[in-house]
């Protein structure tokens, strides 16, 4: 009985210690260019859209301009967005792709959990 007892905790104690741990790249960079909008920098938010290296000029002043009304809109409703915080971050390595989960803590003491979906591209994590 007492082999029996050690062999089931040397079993528990292998199979919980061999467990990976949970890869944030993706949401650590997710929120790095959500502060980028935090700092004013729209442009170099864009800049780190899947998309941005192959839209025309045109377009990408578009997104740049959306990326200020949305923190205008930010700022009349919440009081500005104070700080990005990583929730949770899910991984398909098969596909390079991630859900990045992260929380917008605003100026009136709101909160919200937004997902951004992200892309790894040339071993570098982008916005979809």
């Amino acid at each position: 009985m007492k082999k029996l007892l050690f062999i089931i905790s040397v079993l528990l104690v292998v199979s919980c210690g061999g467990k990976k741990k949970p890869d944030f790249a993706a949401a650590n960079a997710a929120r790095d260019y959500y502060n980028l909008l935090l700092e004013g920098n729209s442009d170099a938010f864009v800049a780190h859209m899947e998309i941005a290296d192959s839209i025309p000029e045109s377009y990408r002043e578009q997104l740049v301009a959306n990326a200020n009304m949305y923190m205008d809109q930010q700022q009349t409703e919440h009081r500005g967005i104070k700080k990005v915080d990583v929730l949770n971050c899910v991984n398909d390595s098969l596909q390079s792709t991630a859900q990045a989960f992260l929380m917008l803590c605003y100026g009136d003491s709101t909160v919200e959990e937004i997902v951004v979906p992200m892309v790894k591209r040339g071993g570098k994590w982008l916005m979809k």
